[in-house]
């Protein structure tokens, strides 16, 4: 009989956060992000009128005040919910750091990944067409194609590539010459991923680049990883409760549990709740 997991950084503290219950709980805030943007909006939408003051920039207080209670309310529930949903990137953004730095296989990760990005494509490009006066796009409803948007998994597989490449960089020598090289091959790999993701345009852009770079960069210090992130998130000008993230970041306690059950949950979970959430708010 073979073991089902396999449990990595024994040695490690118990006490804390194992990676696992990241990934849960990045996956939860991304849901109540998702449903947001599909469920609550399928409601919000029902009177455009009303939806069309709230996400415009000339709307003045007077109109506010005339907008009905119940509907100021459900606005006041997306806002919430989108704040919430705030928290999921950078843990995935730092699980996926995780997993690089514990990966046997760095090929068949980055295939793994790059297939979800290309699955995931077609429900994501429905939600953020569906719901384009969310974002201020002209779309004509919902459709399966929009090369003016792309998901957040493809932002993850650009940055795995990017910590491929800074690997390949990575030297053990102490010459001068040595540490240059290695420097600057890390800067190369850095700004073209960041040029990629902008070309791409692809969900957090740069500032998804940066903060995973980060977090290689600083790989021998947590705290420094900690300091760093929510600099690139605050001074990007990204929600404030993007930061809320490194709560559970900071209490994770380097443990990784690897179950052939729970091993391709997220890769399954992105594109399926995506498709589900968007089916769900047709009906609504």
């Amino acid at each position: 009989m073979t073991n089902q997991s396999t449990t990595i950084n024994n040695s490690t503290p118990q006490s804390g956060f194992p990676a696992n219950f990241l990934k849960i709980f990045a996956a939860l805030t991304m849901l109540i992000d998702h449903a947001a943007i599909t469920l609550v909006y399928a409601k919000m939408a029902k009177f455009p009128e009303y939806l069309s003051l709230l996400f415009s920039q000339d709307t003045t207080a007077e109109q506010i005040q005339a907008i009905p209670a119940d509907y100021l309310n459900l606005y006041s529930a997306y806002t919430v919910m989108r704040l919430v949903g705030r928290i999921a990137f950078p843990l995935f953004a730092f699980l996926l750091y995780e997993g690089f730095m514990h990966t046997s296989n760095y090929k068949r990760y980055l295939l793994r990944v790059g297939i979800c990005a290309l699955v995931a494509e077609l429900p994501f490009n429905l939600i953020v067409t569906n719901a384009a006066p969310i974002y201020g796009w002209e779309a004509d409803g919902a459709s399966f194609f929009f090369p003016q948007y792309q998901n957040t998994v493809f932002t993850l597989f650009i940055g795995l590539l990017m910590l491929y490449g800074m690997k390949r960089f990575e030297t053990t020598e102490i010459l001068p010459k040595a540490v240059i090289k290695q420097m600057f091959g890390h800067l190369l790999c850095v700004i073209t991923a960041c040029i990629l993701s902008v070309f791409c345009k692809t969900d957090y852009s740069y500032i998804g680049i940066l903060f995973i770079a980060v977090l290689y960069y600083f790989r021998n210090s947590k705290k420094m990883q900690i300091i760093f992130g929510c600099v690139i998130f605050l001074s990007t000008g990204m929600n404030i409760a993007s930061l809320l993230a490194f709560v559970p970041i900071a209490m994770y306690n380097g443990k990784i549990i690897l179950s052939q059950k729970f091993k391709y949950f997220f890769y399954i979970f992105y594109p399926a709740h995506l498709l589900i959430l968007y089916l769900i708010s047709m009906i609504l």
